[in-house]
């Protein structure tokens, strides 16, 4: 007998006889669930009470030291199938995912508040309050953010479900940005990426925003720490190289060797740090502080000779381009060449490394410390390479 997946039927090559195809016509789901073809002929996973099933046949607990509360909580406790439990929240899950692979673990954690309070109903104590409130304006601001953003219009609430992950997703880091949790990011990238309008991102925006003001207003949340210029542009200063670290790393195995990247990140620290970037005194602080991070990585590359298609992957990190980067390089190191601005020598191509000349001008520099340089900083002290 041969089988005619098609027909369902086995036939005869000889005598033409046929026959209804069990394996075909067969309906139990475990045998394609959990089995295979041969699930029908063997035992089979049955969840129906899987706690049933552990243990031996003769073991058990006794309960007779508890008291009447303990021993109804255990019973109750002892039927619950396990195997049934889910994530609460995983809209919330799936943005905080979302947030960390666009713009990398340090703007997941900044944003990781409003990802939760976008995402997740209000507690208990917090919904009763909302529900008796008489203003009615609040009441509304007081709801999940996420529930305005999927409920808006078809042209504002996106195409799908992935479309609206990466608008509240983008959206957490926008707000951050805008309370000084974070620099700002570019939005363009994301946008062009996943074909999300301005519109649509500014009404998630606006939907989240105006729910934590409602929050601050009910006294949920504290006011937003107010930081000063110097305190927002170290920020700037560390999470950009932080990112840029994170994609150097990845790189290392390909394209740096991994002496090659330690003398990338210690040289590009040295060099944040004559430049006193991260500080109110910054000397580059007149350009926007990812660029002003990328020209000095990018620098650091130069002097190695490592700089070969560099100014690309940097500009990838934060949207922006490698023909800017590269040009915003020259221009520094043009002006400090000519002796119209003063770099500390960040950007001169000589013979002293800039640990050398950091050591001669400030021998203990509290940055490169913060940046965790501090074993590279030991280990390099002293070492030139032209």
């Amino acid at each position: 007998m041969l089988l005619d997946a098609n027909k369902a039927e086995l036939y005869c090559d000889l005598c033409g006889i046929t026959a209804p195809s069990k394996d075909i016509m067969d309906a139990n789901a475990g045998k394609t669930t959990y089995g295979g073809e041969s699930a029908t002929h063997q035992a089979v996973r049955n969840d129906e009470n899987v706690n049933a099933n552990m243990g031996t046949n003769g073991s058990y607990m006794s309960t007779a030291g508890l008291n009447a509360a303990a021993r109804k909580k255990f019973n109750r406790l002892r039927k619950i199938d396990k195997g049934t439990v889910r994530l609460k929240h995983p809209l919330r899950e799936s943005v905080r995912k979302k947030v960390e692979e666009m713009y990398g673990k340090y703007a997941m954690e900044a944003a990781e508040p409003f990802v939760k309070m976008m995402c997740k109903p209000l507690k208990g104590k917090h919904e009763e309050q909302r529900q008796a409130l008489d203003n009615k304006d609040l009441k509304r601001r007081l709801g999940m953010p996420k529930q305005a953003i999927c409920r808006k219009k078809a042209d504002v609430r996106g195409d799908g479900k992935e479309q609206r992950i990466v608008m509240m997703a983008m959206a957490a880091v926008e707000v951050a940005g805008d309370l000084g949790l974070l620099s700002k990011m570019d939005r363009r990238a994301g946008m062009d990426q996943y074909g999300i309008k301005r519109k649509q991102l500014l009404s998630a925006k606006r939907a989240l925003l105006n729910h934590y003001k409602a929050r601050i207003t009910m006294g949920w949340e504290p006011q937003p720490p107010v930081k000063t210029p110097a305190e927002r542009r170290e920020d700037g200063v560390e999470q950009a190289v932080h990112h840029i670290h994170d994609m150097l790393f990845k790189l290392s195995e390909d394209v740096l060797s991994e002496q090659d990247h330690a003398k990338v990140t210690a040289e590009s620290e040295a060099r944040l740090a004559l430049l006193e970037e991260g500080t109110a005194d910054a000397l580059t602080g007149n350009t926007e502080v990812r660029m002003a991070v990328c020209a000095v990585f990018y620098a650091t590359l130069v002097s190695l000779g490592l700089q070969a298609g560099m100014a690309d992957r940097l500009a990838a990190v934060f949207g922006m381009t490698g023909s800017g980067i590269r040009s915003r390089y020259e221009a520094f190191a043009a002006a400090e060449a000519s002796g119209e601005v003063d770099y500390n020598g960040a950007f001169l191509l000589i013979a002293m490394t800039c640990f050398e000349i950091l050591a001669t001008l400030h021998p203990e520099h509290t940055l490169i410390e913060k940046a965790g340089l501090a074993d590279a900083w030991n280990s390099e002290e002293g070492s030139s390479s032209s």
